[in-house]
């Protein structure tokens, strides 16, 4: 038996879609009244509250933590603070209580954010300096989780994904996909600095991967799609709405002038919009090739392929809208 939290989520319903699909025995947890994704054994459930959790553990073989809070946009303080209530204790929560019903296997899903952007390397022995509250509460959960694990020697295994997307997506992606839609995008630098994205098709193939294989102690892994520009990712989402960009392009090197000056000011917005456009101009690549050595994973999904349908699948939410 497999339990799956976060179930309702963008990665958790892929996950729950394809789990069934293989026909594993599948119980599901998220906080709506019902399973977005039906067949699974689905339970209304808070990871804040750990009492309400023990029981949905019974019998349980391997549970895939997804539950979390991400692309929260609002800089409100309960905004902010649903990343450390989720993120960290919730994380520790559901580890907890996994230990304590003799759970196998815990697989916990995280982010590349923890390593504070692949300057500072790009691979699982990179050091960790996160920046930013979602990206800090993601590596304390991890550090609850690891701490727990080798405590009940619970085997741990931790996948620390890159930037995901496709239908549904929730993300810096659609923002961008909207952006361009909308005819508000303009060029900020040439676009050869390289990303890594992956699609949610292949997130969950590669969490399910993992589940399949319990593996001894703790275990950490980047789980990344291949490196792409920035051009090819905002010319292949115009290719793909069949909208025309802005050839008005801002040099690379006034932007980098502007965005120190404007880190240093005092005004937060004016900070966070010089931090912004760095991010944007950034390379920011990761290591995969540990997770796809070990588990024999290979990305399914080309990026060309994964943008198309996530525009039409913005397409036909637009249509139901009437817009």
């Amino acid at each position: 038996m497999i339990l799956l939290t976060g179930a309702n989520g963008f990665l958790g319903t892929e996950i729950a879609r394809q789990a069934l699909a293989s026909k594993w025995n599948v119980r599901a947890t998220d906080h709506g009244p019902e399973a977005l994704i039906p067949g699974t054994d689905y339970f209304t459930a808070d990871i804040l509250d750990p009492e309400s959790f023990k029981p949905i553990l019974d019998k349980t073989d391997v549970v895939i933590h997804a539950a979390g809070v991400a692309h929260v946009f609002s800089k409100s303080v309960a905004r902010t603070a649903s990343f450390w209530a989720v993120n960290e204790t919730g994380t520790a929560n559901v580890a907890r209580a996994a230990a304590q019903a003799g759970v196998r296997y815990f697989v916990l899903i995280s982010s590349v954010s923890v390593y504070g952007g692949s300057r500072n390397g790009g691979t699982e022995d990179s050091g960790c300096y996160p920046q930013g509250p979602y990206a800090e509460s993601k590596y304390q959960g991890e550090l609850r989780a690891i701490e727990i694990a080798r405590i009940s020697g619970m085997p741990l295994t931790v996948l620390r994904l890159v930037t995901l997307y496709g239908e549904g997506d929730p993300g810096n992606v659609a923002r961008l996909m909207r952006t361009i839609d909308r005819e508000r995008f303009i060029w900020i630098g040439n676009g050869s600095n390289c990303k890594n994205l992956l699609h949610r098709e292949d997130a969950a193939r590669a969490c399910l991967l993992a589940a399949q294989r319990p593996a001894a102690d703790v275990n950490v892994y980047n789980v990344s799609g291949p490196p792409c520009t920035m051009r090819e990712v905002v010319e292949g989402l115009a290719g793909a709405l069949e909208g025309k960009l802005s050839p008005f392009v801002i040099s690379a090197s006034w932007v980098r002038r502007i965005s120190r000056l404007l880190l240093t000011m005092p005004v937060n917005r004016l900070q966070a919009l010089g931090a912004m456009a760095q991010k944007w101009m950034a390379d920011d690549v990761y290591d995969g090739s540990t997770f796809a050595h070990a588990f024999n994973f290979q990305t399914r999904i080309s990026l060309t392929e994964g943008l198309r349908r996530e525009v039409a699948w913005y397409r036909a939410e637009q249509a139901k809208r009437g817009r």
